[in-house]
């Protein structure tokens, strides 16, 4: 049985902020084959994006099978900015302790934007709780149709 753990990004560690860069910047070219704006990302780009924009502004979770990088999550609570579960790791609870970690730190509510053909992660939110709350469409330079989700630890 493999062993699952979930914890706070290493920050000083290059090798570990490295590996989940590319891990995350990979997952998003190969789940957002539809969206040529995501298509066009370099991994450099992805690089400058998270080192600038993502950690240090978000709290950044890792997931760990048996030691090895599954996934990844950044939190603003309550908002979910990033979510990438690796390909092989799927359908194998990566998402859900990811999510788990999510509600521990945003007892009370989670929000999140998924593109609107991103059929597998809309399907997971939902097994998950999450309710649609608006169709949208992203900001540029993606201007993808865009749904918001939210899941609230009690009925709203």
């Amino acid at each position: 049985m493999a062993r699952m753990q979930v914890r706070p990004i290493a920050a000083h560690d290059a090798a570990e902020v490295d590996t989940v860069i590319r891990r995350w910047h990979g997952t998003n070219v190969d789940s957002y084959w539809y969206n040529d704006t995501h298509q066009n990302h370099t991994l450099e780009g992805a690089r400058a994006f998270f080192l600038a924009e993502v950690l240090p502004t978000c709290e950044v979770l890792v997931a760990l099978v048996d030691g090895v990088l599954a996934g990844m999550t950044a939190l603003q609570a309550p908002w979910i900015m990033q979510m990438a579960v690796f390909a092989e790791y799927r359908r194998h609870g990566v998402g859900s302790a990811l999510l788990a970690a999510a509600r521990a730190r945003s007892p009370a509510e989670l929000r999140l934007f998924t593109f609107q053909r991103n059929h597998a992660a809309r399907a997971f939110y939902e097994r998950h709780g999450f309710i649609a709350q608006r169709l949208g469409t992203s900001p540029a330079p993606e201007n993808e149709p865009d749904v918001e989700y939210a899941w609230f630890s009690a009925p709203h």
